[in-house]
Formats: structure tokens, sequence, C-alpha cells
């Protein structure tokens, strides 16, 4: 009683969060009026980047596999560096609202209208895994009904959105995150004190579980091409990521905040990759994503034991709200605008609206109960294929010449091979390729060449006519 009624507490005081800044204006709620210090933005990144893959879904696969599990999050980490150095002035001193909205600078609303499209998909999604997150947390520690858990994130986490916006998230970004690393740093501490000793966790761990960077299951494969093409090129480009650099008061604000996130979430990976070992050492035969709930409602004293939950729901909060209040952006600033301006006041309460709709739809995919990093995946791999790539060209566009016509080009058979390969485990796909053609990518991309073909595509879309007319040039120089 007195753990439920410490989370109840913090949901309640989320929702009053929400409520208190119900009445802002567009700029607010979308871009909490650029106005945001170093410190504020690097914290919001962080908490944006350690929800529901980095707390269930890292502690699961050290659960699982160990150490190297930390290269989930360790790959954003590294991925944000290049992006603070070369990208984030530049993003922030378009006065963008969106990400799709420097699609549409550079190649016009079509590729803004597909890619806001595509995003909206692909972070529902992203959204569900929060929610499931959020919801076996619930769940394994209280005992309840998991449908009922999930309800109760989604609907808490949705409504909080719907009245606060970006200011409201930025705002609490910044207390959540504390309330997550010290929850972390504390419920460790209980874990070790349950380590069974050296000698019983060589019996109970796997051989190499402790090794890193690399293992028998996850090689340099994993390491060099699989995780940065698909799990770091959304820290590099991402809805999520480039919300926070909007909401920073100049450019160079923006680029010290992704830097300084881009530190902070080395140290962290490697905690919560820990913790999944550690559980597994304490707590043998469990679920991989069972780990988190179960070592708290086991090993943590009752009362303190809530504090630490609320902080893990925290951390699934922070990464949820961000990227609802981005994907309803989109949706309303770029998708329907092109086809009905409805004025600043007019697409500010349609955003709203669509925070509504977007949640539940998101609720709806999360009762399916996938794993956490499969859909994380999915999501990764629509976005990634369709997305990336031209906005990096959109970003350099003083340097990079790409059409109209080849961007929207790119973004359709990107994220339409994307979602090919992992539908139905990618049969359709595979079917069109046939035998000899899968077996000639997986020895040219490797075993996940699903999810890199659709790279492949995009780029050579982009980038194939501008280098076949450079090569036209210098044969017609080599012949005169």
């Amino acid at each position: 009683m007195i753990d439920a009624l410490v989370v109840g507490a913090y949901l309640i005081t989320m929702l009053f969060m929400g409520w208190r800044s119900r009445g802002q204006d567009a700029q607010s709620y979308w871009v909490a009026r650029r106005r945001y210090s170093t410190a504020r933005i690097a914290m919001s990144l962080i908490a944006t980047v350690f929800g529901a893959s980095s707390t269930m879904g890292i502690i699961g696969l050290g659960y699982q596999r160990g150490l190297t599990a930390a290269w989930w999050s360790l790959t954003g980490g590294i991925a944000l560096i290049p992006c603070a150095f070369w990208l984030a002035e530049r993003i922030r001193s378009r006065n963008a609202y969106t990400l799709p909205d420097i699609l549409r600078e550079a190649y016009g609303d079509r590729v803004a209208i597909l890619a806001g499209l595509m995003i909206a998909v692909a972070w529902c999604g992203v959204i569900a895994a929060q929610i499931v997150a959020g919801g076996r947390l619930m769940a394994g520690f209280f005992g309840l009904d998991l449908s009922l858990a999930i309800g109760t994130v989604a609907v808490v986490f949705t409504l909080y959105t719907f009245w606060g916006g970006q200011l409201s998230v930025i705002k609490t970004d910044s207390w959540q995150l504390f309330l997550f690393l010290g929850g972390l740093i504390i419920a460790l501490g209980f874990l070790l004190q349950a380590f069974p000793g050296n000698e019983a966790a060589r019996q109970v761990l796997p051989p190499g579980h402790t090794r890193f960077p690399v293992t028998e299951t996850f090689g340099w494969y994993e390491v060099i091409v699989f995780y940065p093409l698909i799990v770091g090129l959304p820290y590099l480009v991402g809805p999520d990521i480039y919300s926070r650099i909007f909401c920073a008061k100049d450019g160079k604000t923006a680029k010290k905040a992704v830097l300084l996130a881009a530190m902070a979430i080395v140290p962290v990976s490697f905690l919560l990759a820990f913790f999944g070992i550690m559980s597994r050492a304490a707590l043998p035969g469990l679920a991989p994503e069972a780990a988190l709930p179960t070592a708290l409602s086991t090993l943590i004293p009752v009362g303190l034991k809530g504090i630490i939950l609320a902080g893990f729901l925290g951390a699934v909060m922070s990464s949820a709200d961000t990227c609802l209040i981005s994907a309803s952006t989109i949706l309303t600033l770029n998708v329907v605008r092109p086809f009905r301006d409805l004025g600043e006041e007019g697409s500010y309460r349609l955003t709203r609206i669509l925070v509504l709709v977007l949640g539940a739809v998101s609720w709806i995919i999360a009762g399916r109960q996938a794993g956490i990093i499969s859909s994380l995946l999915l999501a990764y791999s629509v976005f990634v294929g369709g997305v990336v790539f031209p906005t990096l060209c959109a970003l350099f566009k003083d340097r990079i010449h790409v059409t109209a016509g080849a961007a929207l080009l790119s973004v359709l058979a990107g994220g339409g091979l994307a979602l090919l390969g992992k539908l139905e485990g990618g049969l359709i796909l595979k079917t069109i390729l046939t035998e000899h053609g899968q077996a000639f990518l997986r020895i040219c991309l490797g075993p996940q060449y699903l999810s890199i073909l659709p790279l492949i595509a995009s780029s050579s879309i982009l980038w194939g006519r501008p280098l076949l007319l450079q090569f036209l040039k210098l044969l017609h120089r080599l012949k005169t």
C-alpha cells in the first residue's frame, strides 16, 4: 500500500504539472519558446534517450547476453557526437518546428508530407514500446493485469502531454532524470548486496557474459555495421532529438547540450547493462524483460521501492511524451497544413487533438504486447530507410545538390523497402528477391541485409544521378 501510494502520488503529480501548463500558446506548446539553456536541453535529451529501450530494453539484453547490451545506447551516444559538431547549429539556425520542416525547405511540401506520415507511423511504434515498458513495470511490481497497467501508463502520459506540450516536458525532464538515475544507483546497491559471490555467479552466468566489446553471440558485424546504421542514425537524424534542439535558445547552446548528453550516455549505458548482469546472477531463470520489475519488487524494501519505481516510470514517460508531442506536431504542421492552413491558433488546437489520437493508437499497438527491442527496431528501420539520408542532404544542400524528385523517390523506396523487410518476417521482400538474390545480399550486406538494403536504395537514388553526371563529364573530358 505504501509503494502504491508513492507511485500514485508520482502519477498525479505528472498530471498536475501538465494541467498547470494548459493555458500556454502555440510557440510554447511546439518549441517551448526556444529559450532554454545548455543544462536544461542536455538533461531533456538524456531523459529522452533513456526511455523504455534503455531501462527494460538494455537491462533485458544485459540479462540475456551480458555487457554488450550497453551498445544499444552507446551507439546512440556516439552518433550524437557528430550531430553536436556538424549538425546541431545548422538545425537550430533554421528556426524550424519539426524535422520535416527542414525537408520542406529543401525539397517542397510533397517530400515533407510523405516523410511526416512515415515518421508519425514509425513513432507510434516507438511510443508503444514506452507504454509496454511502463505497463510491464507496473504489472510486475504490483501484480496488476498487464492490460490495466498498460492502460494506466498510456492515459497518464497522454493527458500530461495533451495539457503540457514541449514546455511542460522540458520543465519536468530534469527532475525525472535525477529521479531515474538515483533510483538506478540505489537499486544497483541492493543488487550488489544480493550478489551470490563470484563462484556462484560463474555457475549461473553464461560464458563470456561480462566480455566487451564483442562476444560469440554479438560480434563486430553488429558493432560496426548493424547497430550504427539502424540504432545510431536515429540519434544523428531523429525527430525527438531535433525537437530538443529546436527548443534551445541558440545554435551554440544546442551544440554544447548535444555534446554534454553524448558524454553522459556512456556511463549510464554500462550501469544499465551491469544491472542486467547482476539481476541474472541474483535472480536466474527469469524472462529477460522481467528482470527489472522482478528485481525491484523482490530486493527493494517497502516504501523505497515505490520511489525507485517512480524513477523508472519517469524515464519511460520522459521518452514517450517527447515522441508523442513531436509526432503530433509533425502531423499538424507538415501533413495537414499544406492542404488546409488553420492559422497558428487552429494548428495549436489540432496538435492537441492529435496528441490524444496518437496516444490512443499507440495504446492499441502496445496492447499487442510485442517485445520492446523488436518494436523499436521495426520503427527505427522504417524511419532510417526513408528519412535519414534525404534529411542529411537537406542540411547540406549548399554542398549536396539533390532534386525534389530524387528526394521523394528516396523516401518512398527506402521506407517502403524497410516496411516490406519487416512485415511477416520479410516474406514479401524475400519472395521478390528470390533465393539467389537473398544469398547474394547476405554475402554483400551480412545477415541483417533486409534492414540495410533500404539504406542502399535510399542513398543510391539520392547520389546515383549526381555521381553518374560527374562520371559522364569525366568521360567527356577524357575524349576531348
